[in-house]
């Protein structure tokens, strides 16, 4: 046996060393996989509540959608429609279907699930909109976003169409977007439906859609809108059985206005609100006490878009926007289908 050879029966000491090492290495991994776990378990639930992005987390998600969008939109190339004005008003009403409900009209996140949804839809005229490329553009529209409440519309959508749309997007970047190309109200329908001269009928038909009123209501059946109904100012504003209310800091009297110049235009057929659309047993006439536009059953409660408060600018009530005629019983229809 040579000098420096271990005597016999006695285990290696740096065999022994790297185990406890390894062990040690072990432990601390499966304690911050664990820790990781509980916080996650923890954390989910508050995740789930949070609603309020702070500059840094907006920031951050800019990023990452600009980041993923680059990358996704590698192979996509350059936008092969040309921005004609028939590819714009096509990609406009592909717009005003499907995602004017969160972007909004002109693109600012004012639609009815914008700024309830988290993240917020994004405003399709800021920076960080206008920097992404048309392939980039055409990338998040046709894919969506995950853990967002962006929709890919791959399967709604063509290719050509999803490019309309892109090419309508920037005309409301540049602030050039042409009207929705609806009817205008004659002198007559304005007068009969008690619109102002200034409401105009294509914003109208825009908030319709944005505030996904056209989700219900159409040209026919128990939900279409007759154009002499002269309650809808008062059922946006405080809402009814299957109808939510929209106070002015969400739609405001202008919109609203522009809205009822759109319904002016309706078929003369309409339900809601025409000689058809009648309380049980007939009779009609202004409404019951505690009848007001609320639900039925509802008593004198007030909506939480109630006109104590949701004054508009200039003071007055909401409650003010309904025509000076008194206003339909707010019994239900048949089937009990919401009434505006």
């Amino acid at each position: 046996m040579t000098a420096d050879a271990q005597p016999s029966g006695r285990p290696p000491e740096q065999p022994t060393r790297f185990r406890r090492r390894h062990n040690f290495g072990l432990g601390v991994l499966v304690g911050l996989v664990t820790a990781g776990l509980i916080g996650i378990a923890l954390v989910a639930p508050i995740a789930l509540a949070h609603h309020d992005a702070g500059s840094m987390e907006t920031s951050y998600g800019n990023l990452v959608v600009s980041n993923l969008a680059r990358l996704g939109a590698g192979g996509v190339g350059a936008n092969p429609t040309t921005a004609s004005a028939q590819s714009v008003q096509q990609g406009r009403q592909s717009y005003t279907g499907s995602c004017s409900q969160c972007h909004g009209t002109a693109g600012h996140t004012q639609g009815a699930f914008g700024q309830t949804s988290f993240p917020p839809a994004s405003d399709l005229s800021a920076q960080n909109a206008r920097d992404l490329s048309d392939g980039q553009m055409f990338y998040i529209i046709k894919n969506g976003l995950g853990f967002t409440p962006m929709p890919a519309f791959s399967a709604q959508y063509s290719d050509t169409q999803i490019w309309n749309m892109v090419n309508f997007i920037r005309t409301l970047q540049t602030q050039q977007a042409p009207p929705l190309d609806v009817p205008t109200p004659t002198a007559e329908q304005r007068t009969t439906a008690k619109v102002d001269d200034l409401a105009d009928a294509a914003r109208g038909a825009e908030a319709f859609a944005a505030f996904a009123c056209s989700a219900c209501h159409q040209p026919s059946g128990s939900l279409s809108i007759n154009p002499v109904n002269d309650n809808v100012a008062n059922v946006v504003r405080n809402g009814r059985q299957g109808m939510p209310c929209f106070s002015t800091s969400i739609l405001s009297d202008n919109q609203l206005m522009d809205i009822r110049a759109y319904i002016a235009t309706f078929p003369a057929d309409g339900f809601l609100g025409g000689p058809r659309d009648q309380p049980p047993g007939g009779g009609g006439g202004p409404p019951q006490t505690g009848q007001s536009g609320g639900p039925p059953g509802a008593g004198g409660s007030q909506s939480a878009c109630s006109p104590s408060t949701t004054n508009s600018a200039s003071g007055s009530t909401s409650a003010n926007l309904a025509s000076p005629s008194p206003l339909r019983s707010a019994s239900p229809s048949p089937a009990g289908t919401p009434t505006p």
